[in-house]
């Protein structure tokens, strides 16, 4: 193959990313769920221009995410079903995510590596998630997709995870609970505390009797810059210091370590960057632009984890890979 297909490949890879969105957008997924349909039916329960639709649906074939039958009506794939809002390993709102707001973000890849700083900042004189308080719809999809990227992973984070001796356990920034739920599903004699900011708790309490635990959840409402709640023998971050420059992320570690029990610890779960990345590592990669053009956080190495950590006043016990795309880092009190 001419070396240019290659790079042309590269090049246009975004196109997808749009044509997924847009199916989510349209609703395509869910119009699906029940039953196959031809374009004209399509056409109307999505309000979709029909030719236009045609267009898109094609797109959707390609990329089997659908099948368009012999008599014409189209069906969702094993891979299309997981846009459906209720699969229960959706992955829908994470395409919303990723093909909307994150889209004018990347669009500035080349703006922040130039100047070190973020979309957010540039823009909105911030770095952290307060854009969301602003907009609800915004958030409820944010949090919803970042339920999701936590379903995929959060048996093997958990089968990974040795909660030891431990009787309580905190969720540091734990969303509506996905990770905790798992954790307390696992560990019957074990009772949690799911502590966010109140816009990332929005549903959490359903959540958590959804998922069998709440008896043994206590949800609260907080900053973790300011403080984390206290007495737990057990503190886990997933996906949360990659979210911040070195100094806050201490901050927050620091905060765990005050916060613990003597004999405590805190266990990040985040993905671990390799000294020196390759080809294999793009899922990597493409988080750690992300922090660079969204946030202020980064994907950091085993040893630059190793420093934050002992800057907050804990001593890294082990890194365990848990099969995924992540590992636990686990601290104790220096």
């Amino acid at each position: 193959m001419d070396r240019r297909d290659d790079l042309l490949a590269l090049i246009n890879a975004g196109w997808t990313t749009q044509v997924v969105r847009s199916a989510c957008v349209l609703g395509i997924p869910d119009c699906l769920v029940d039953d196959e349909r031809t374009l004209e039916q399509l056409s109307t329960a999505t309000g979709a221009h029909g030719a236009s639709l045609h267009r898109l649906m094609r797109a959707l074939t390609c990329l089997e995410l659908c099948i368009e039958r012999d008599d014409g009506r189209y069906a969702l794939t094993p891979v299309g079903r997981l846009l459906r809002r209720d699969d229960p390993q959706s992955l829908r709102a994470w395409a919303l995510v990723v093909g909307g707001a994150q889209w004018a973000r990347w669009g500035e890849l080349d703006v922040s590596v130039r100047t070190g700083s973020s979309y957010k900042q540039r823009h909105l004189g911030e770095d952290g998630f307060g854009d969301l308080d602003a907009d609800p719809a915004a958030a409820a999809t944010f949090h919803e997709a970042m339920v999701e990227l936590t379903r995929r992973s959060a048996d093997a984070i958990v089968a990974a995870l040795d909660v030891g001796t431990s009787q309580r356990v905190v969720d540091v920034g734990g969303g509506q609970g996905e990770l905790i739920a798992t954790v307390l599903r696992r560990h019957p004699g074990l009772h949690g505390v799911l502590f966010d900011l109140p816009t990332g708790l929005v549903g959490a309490g359903h959540a958590l009797e959804c998922a069998g635990v709440a008896d043994r959840c206590e949800i609260v409402a907080g900053d973790f810059f300011e403080g984390i709640p206290s007495g737990a023998d057990l503190y886990l971050l997933k996906s949360t210091l990659h979210n911040w420059d070195d100094d806050r992320a201490i901050r927050i570690l620091a905060n765990c370590r005050d916060a613990m029990r003597s004999g405590g610890s805190v266990v990040a779960v985040e993905r671990v960057m390799p000294e020196r990345a390759g080809r294999g590592d793009a899922a990597l990669i493409r988080s750690d632009l992300n922090m660079l053009v969204a946030l202020t956080g980064r994907e950091r190495t085993a040893s630059e984890f190793r420093r934050v950590f002992q800057r907050a006043g804990l001593e890294v016990g082990s890194v365990t890979p848990t099969g995924g795309d992540f590992a636990l880092v686990t601290g104790r009190a220096a």
